[in-house]
C-alpha cells in the first residue's frame, strides 16, 4: 500500500472523445462502486491531452464521488503512450489500471482483478477475460494467459489489448513509448506488453471479466493501422539471447505436444449462456444500447491463442543461428546463384573481408532458389540465414517482417545493404522509414528494357521505389555511371548519395594460345533470356553463311529463370549452343578471338569484362553501361543498338566483316580491353573503391 491507502489508481486518457465520454464515465463508475463496497479505494487520474471544450465539460459536469480521490491533469503530447505516462507518474494507487475515453467494463472489472494481482504477485500484467467489440461490427475474444499464448505469438500480432493492469512498480520500470500517429513504428501497448514479457513478467486474465470495446471509425487503432508500418518498435524481447531464455520452454512443449489449429474458438453457447456474463451484457446495455446478447447470437468466439505462431517459431529458429554474435554489415541478398548481381555484391563481400578480417558479417537469402549456390565464395566471418530453408512456409512480407527484427536488434552502428530484388525491395518498401537512422546502402541496376512496336520501351524500373525511399537511404550504389547519369536526370534530388563501384574482374595471368582458326570463331556466353536478345545470334549466323563460310558461333548459357526458347537456334550448321557453363574460365577460350554481347539493355555486364580480360575483341551494343568499358575502336567495336532485330543484326556482320578483313584488328583491340580492364576493373582498383565508400581506414587496405 502506498500513501493515502489507495488500492489502485485507474489512469482514464481522455482526448476529445465528448459524445462517448459519458457512457464511459457511467460505466466506470459502476465498477469502482463495486470495488468501494468490497473494501476497495481507488483514486481517478485523468489525463487530458489537446481536449476539445466539449469534451472537458462532460468531464468536469459527471459526478466522480464513488473515486477516494480524483486528479484531473492537462497534458499538450498528442500521444497516448506519452500521455499514460503523465497519468501514471501521478498515480497514487500500488496498482494502476489503463483506460480509454469510450470503452465499457464489467461492474466486476476493478475488483476482481486486483484480486487476483492480489493472489498471483504483483511480477505480472492483467487482463480482462473477454472482450466484447460492439460498435461498427460485433466479436468476441476468449483471452487466455502467457502459459498459451507464448511470447513467441508477439512477433507478429498483439495477443493482447490495451487497457492493462500491473503494479505500480512495473511500470516505474518498463514506460510506455513514444509512437504518435506516423508512417513509422505504431502501437505503444503492443509494444509495453512485449517489453514487459521480455522482462520476465507474466501475464493472466482474470475469468468473468469484460471489456466492452467500442469500434469506431477513425479511431486511433484504425488511423494507426493504415498510417504505420504496422510494428512496433524494437524491444528487449526479441534479442536473441532473450528470445531464446524466454521462449524455450514454449517452443519445446509446442513440439512435443504436436500441431495446434491455427485459429482457437470457443463455442458460442459456453459464454453466452453465462449467467454471469448475462447479468455483465444487460449492466452494459443500461449504459449503451449498442451492447445486448441478441447481438452476439451467432458470433463466433475466437481466442488470443492461435496455437504454434509461425513467424515467432520461424524466428526462434534464426535467433537459435545469429545468439548474440555482433555484425557489422548485413546483406540483404535474395540468394547466392551464379549470376551477375549475386557475383557482384560477392565481390563486395571479398573486398570488405580484405579490408577489415575482424568485423562479422550476416548474410540474409530470403527468396527460393534451387541451383547450386556460391555459398562457398562466402569469407570465413560471414554467417548465413537461408529463410528458404529455415523459414520455407512463410511468404515474402513474412520474411520481411523477420528481416526487420533481426535488423532492428543488431548494433546501431551496424550497416545494412540490399541488393536490388523482390526480397530487398520489398523489405524497404515496407520499412524503409524507419531504417533511416542506419546506413542503409541499395545496389542498384540497369533498368529493364524490351522492343515494343519497333521502340526500346522500359518495363522494370526501380526509380519509383529509390524516389519513396530517398530519404531512408544513406547511398545508392550502381556498378555504371550510365546508370546514375539516368536516374539524375530523372530524379534531380540528393544526387550525392548516387555512388559508382565498378564491377572487378580477376586477371588472367597467362592467356591461353589461341587455336589456328581462333579468329574467325565467335564466343556467345550470357544468360539465355529476352533481355540478353539471343533471337539476333541466329540471324547474324544465317548472313555470316554466305559472306564468311569459315565464321561460326557457338552460344554458351548460364542458369536463368524464364529462358529463352532454344529451339529457335537450332537448324544451323554454322550456330551450335552449349549446355550450362560454370564460370567464364570454365569455356575452351582458346577456340575464340571475338565475343559478341547481343544485350538489349544491361549495366555494364561481367561477361563483356571477363572476355575483354582475356584479350578477346568485343562487338556489343551501346546499351546501358556497356559504352563505359567497349570503347569504339579502342576497346572493342560499340554498335547502335537497333529495336528492328534484322536491322541489328546486318551491323553485327558488317562489324565481324571488318575483323575478316583485317584480323590484326583482332589482336589489337583485345590487347587494349585487356589493359583497360586491368586498369579500372582490377580487384586492387576495386578494394581501394570500396574502402573510400564505406570509409575503411587505410591502415586496413591490403590485397592479396
Amino acid at each position: 500500500m502506498v500513501d493515502n491507502h489507495f488500492h489502485a489508481s485507474v489512469i482514464l486518457n481522455i482526448h476529445r472523445e465528448a459524445v462517448f465520454l459519458r457512457r464511459t464515465l457511467l460505466s466506470l463508475d459502476e465498477a469502482v462502486r463495486f470495488a468501494r463496497s468490497k473494501g476497495l479505494a481507488l483514486e481517478l487520474v485523468a489525463v487530458l491531452d489537446l481536449t476539445d471544450e466539449a469534451t472537458r465539460e462532460v468531464l468536469f459536469s459527471f459526478n466522480l464521488g464513488s473515486y477516494q480521490d480524483v486528479q484531473i491533469i492537462d497534458v499538450d503530447h498528442g500521444a497516448l503512450g506519452l500521455s499514460r505516462n503523465a497519468g501514471i507518474e501521478r498515480a497514487r494507487g500500488e496498482y494502476i489500471f489503463t483506460a480509454d475515453a469510450d470503452d465499457l467494463v464489467s461492474d466486476n472489472y476493478f475488483y476482481d482483478i486486483y484480486q487476483a494481482a492480489e493472489r498471483l504477485g504483483p511480477e505480472a500484467l492483467y487482463f480482462p477475460r473477454y472482450v466484447f467489440v460492439f460498435g461498427e461490427s460485433a466479436g468476441i475474444c476468449r483471452c487466455s494467459g502467457l502459459d498459451e499464448v507464448s511470447p513467441m505469438t508477439f512477433v507478429d500480432m498483439q495477443p493482447y489489448i490495451s487497457r492493462v493492469c500491473a503494479h505500480r512498480a512495473i511500470f516505474r520500470r518498463i514506460q510506455y513509448k513514444d509512437v504518435r500517429l506516423s508512417k513509422g513504428y505504431a502501437y505503444e501497448d503492443w509494444h509495453f506488453n512485449a517489453e514487459a514479457v521480455g522482462a520476465g513478467l507474466n501475464v493472466h486474465t482474470v475469468e468473468d471479466t469484460i471489456l466492452f470495446y467500442r469500434q469506431r471509425p477513425g479511431s486511433l487503432l484504425k488511423s494507426a493501422d493504415a498510417l504505420s508500418i504496422r510494428q512496433i518498435p524494437p524491444t528487449h524481447l526479441f534479442k536473441p539471447p532473450n528470445y531464446l531464455e524466454i521462449s524455450r520452454p514454449y517452443y519445446e512443449r509446442f513440439f512435443a505436444e504436436g500441431p495446434v489449429s491455427k485459429e482457437s474458438y470457443t463455442t458460442q453457447t459456453d459464454i453466452l449462456n453465462n449467467k454471469h456474463i448475462q447479468t455483465k451484457i444487460q449492466f452494459a446495455n443500461a449504459i449503451e444500447p449498442a451492447v445486448y446478447l441478441e447481438r452476439y447470437r451467432g458470433v463466433p468466439v475466437m481466442g488470443n491463442h492461435r496455437g504454434v505462431p509461425p513467424l515467432g517459431t520461424a524466428y526462434y529458429t534464426l535467433c537459435d543461428i545469429l545468439q548474440d554474435k555482433p555484425f557489422s554489415d548485413i546483406f540483404i541478398i535474395p540468394f547466392l546463384s551464379r549470376g551477375s548481381r549475386e557475383k557482384y555484391i560477392l565481390s563486395l563481400i571479398e573486398a570488405m573481408y580484405r579490408l577489415d578480417p575482424f568485423k562479422n558479417f550476416l548474410v540474409l537469402l530470403g527468396e527460393e532458389f534451387k541451383g547450386v549456390q556460391w555459398l562457398h565464395r562466402l569469407p570465413p566471418n560471414a554467417a548465413i540465414v537461408d529463410m528458404a530453408l529455415h523459414c520455407p512456409s512463410l511468404s515474402i512480407d513474412q520474411r520481411c517482417v523477420l528481416a526487420l527484427k533481426i535488423v532492428e536488434v543488431s548494433c546501431p552502428d551496424t550497416r545494412i545493404h540490399m541488393l536490388q530484388s523482390a526480397f530487398a525491395d520489398r523489405l524497404l518498401s515496407l520499412y524503409g522509414i524507419v531504417l533511416q537512422e542506419r546506413e542503409c546502402v541499395y545496389y542498384r541496376f540497369a533498368d529493364v528494357e524490351r522492343v515494343e512496336s519497333g521502340h526500346a520501351t522500359i518495363v522494370a524500373s526501380q526509380i519509383g521505389l529509390i524516389a519513396d525511399n530517398i530519404d531512408y537511404l544513406s547511398k545508392i550504389v550502381c556498378d555504371s555511371n550510365t546508370t546514375i547519369r539516368k536516374d539524375h536526370h530523372r530524379l534531380g534530388v540528393q544526387s550525392h548519395k548516387w555512388q559508382c563501384l565498378h564491377a572487378p574482374v580477376e586477371m588472367p595471368s597467362i592467356l591461353p594460345a589461341r587455336d589456328s582458326d581462333a579468329h574467325s570463331r565467335i564466343l556467345w556466353a550470357s544468360h539465355l533470356n529476352v533481355e540478353k536478345r539471343p533471337s539476333i545470334v541466329p540471324l547474324v549466323a544465317t548472313k555470316l553463311e554466305s559472306l564468311i563460310p569459315a565464321a561460326s558461333i557457338d552460344m554458351f548459357r548460364e542458369s536463368v529463370f524464364n529462358e529463352f526458347e532454344r529451339t529457335h537456334l537450332e537448324g544451323l550448321s554454322n550456330l551450335r549452343c552449349h549446355d550450362l557453363y560454370e564460370g567464364f574460365e570454365a569455356l575452351p577460350l582458346s577456340k575464340y578471338s571475338i565475343f559478341l554481347s547481343t544485350s538489349l539493355e544491361d549495366g555494364i555486364p561481367n561477361v563483356i569484362l571477363e572476355a575483354m580480360s582475356y584479350g578477346l575483341a568485343v562487338v556489343a551494343p551501346d546499351v546501358g553501361g556497356i559504352s563505359e568499358i567497349v570503347i569504339d575502336g579502342e576497346t572493342g567495336i560499340l554498335l547502335p543498338s537497333l529495336p528492328d532485330d534484322e536491322t541489328m543484326a546486318e551491323s553485327y556482320v558488317q562489324a565481324l566483316m571488318r575483323f575478316a578483313g583485317d584480323p590484326d584488328l583482332i589482336t589489337r583491340l583485345g590487347s587494349k580491353a585487356r589493359a583497360f580492364v586491368e586498369e579500372h576493373h582490377s580487384p586492387k582498383s576495386h578494394t581501394k573503391r570500396v574502402a573510400e565508400l564505406f570509409e575503411f581506414e587505410q591502415r586496413h587496405f591490403q590485397y592479396a
